[in-house]
């Protein structure tokens, strides 16, 4: 009997210590971010030995094992990938993460997978209206994209970020009277019709409006992702940014600020701050404790459910 219930307990102890699938993929993620890329790497694949991940998760895999130098771990799980439904071809051409397998055995395979995989999502797409804002998400994103270079080469506050924020700033009042003049036509597009990237630059562009342009096109928005043609955590960042510029307690924890005194990032008031993962869930946001972590910020209000 002593026996049995050494056996009972050690199994117990080891179930305790067991991992869910979510929780090795998250632990996978930080280490990729920590650059532990053999240890990323097979926490994903014990993951997704657990069970079957989506495309996204295969194509993550497949990324931190060839930063691992296995190249054929990190074909097979690019090509289960695009057989899971991988569509975002220019991404993974130009993706860094999977240079070592351009010229490997599959490869080539892999690509034309994801290139069947578009035709069929843009099958019965606006492509006109698509690669147009598609064309428009590119002038929002290249320049902040670039802004983390440019800020470590001349300083947060020198003449040239001045002048490299002015740039951003006139190329957002561009974008803004394209958008504007593409929702007045068009409504607020929403996936089915143009695809995710160019539904997303409706956002990310009135994301960088003024705030009565926020306001005014906030209700379509709303709209949108009510009948799943726009995402809930676009919403949920653009609630929270009027809420800001408004004064007002934010809602879903988005919005990181600079304390004026002690020059440290720290999150803008929320309401409610101990429902707020309840309330980011219920758009598609992680917990709030992941989010601020990015920005070394420690999340310390223990979270309740109503």
């Amino acid at each position: 009997m002593k026996q049995l219930l050494t056996i009972v307990c050690l199994l117990l102890a080891f179930a305790a210590k067991a991992q869910t699938f979510e929780e090795l993929i998250m632990k996978g993620d930080k280490q990729y971010q920590a650059k532990e890329y053999l240890a990323a790497a097979k926490n994903y694949e014990k993951a997704l030995e657990m069970k079957a991940g989506n495309s996204g998760d295969y194509y993550n895999a497949a990324c931190y094992w060839a930063l691992t130098g296995d190249t054929i771990k990190s074909i097979a799980y690019i090509q289960q990938a695009a057989e899971a439904g991988w569509r975002n071809k220019k991404w993974m051409l130009q993706d860094s993460d999977l240079t070592s397998l351009h010229k490997v055995e599959g490869w080539q395979k892999a690509v034309d997978q994801v290139q069947a995989n578009v035709d069929e999502y843009e099958k019965g797409l606006n492509k006109p209206l698509k690669e147009r804002l598609e064309h428009i998400h590119v002038k929002d994103q290249t320049l902040r994209r670039l802004y983390r270079e440019a800020e470590e080469k001349f300083g947060r506050d020198s003449e040239e970020m001045k002048y490299f924020w002015s740039l951003v700033n006139q190329q957002d009042s561009l974008n803004e009277l394209e958008v504007i003049e593409i929702i007045d036509k068009y409504g607020w597009v929403g996936r089915s019709e143009v695809g995710g990237e160019a539904n997303m630059t409706l956002w990310l562009v009135i994301q960088h409006a003024p705030l009565e342009t926020q306001e005014k096109y906030l209700p379509m928005l709303e709209a949108s992702v009510k009948e799943g043609e726009s995402s809930g955590s676009h919403l949920a960042l653009l609630v929270d940014r009027i809420h800001m510029r408004n004064g007002k307690p934010q809602i879903y924890g988005s919005q990181i600020t600079v304390d004026q005194e002690t020059g440290e990032q720290v999150v803008y008031e929320i309401k409610e701050p101990e429902y707020v993962n309840q309330r980011r869930a219920e758009v598609g946001l992680g917990p709030i404790q992941e989010y601020v972590g990015r920005w070394g910020i420690e999340w310390k209000i223990e979270q309740k459910e109503k």
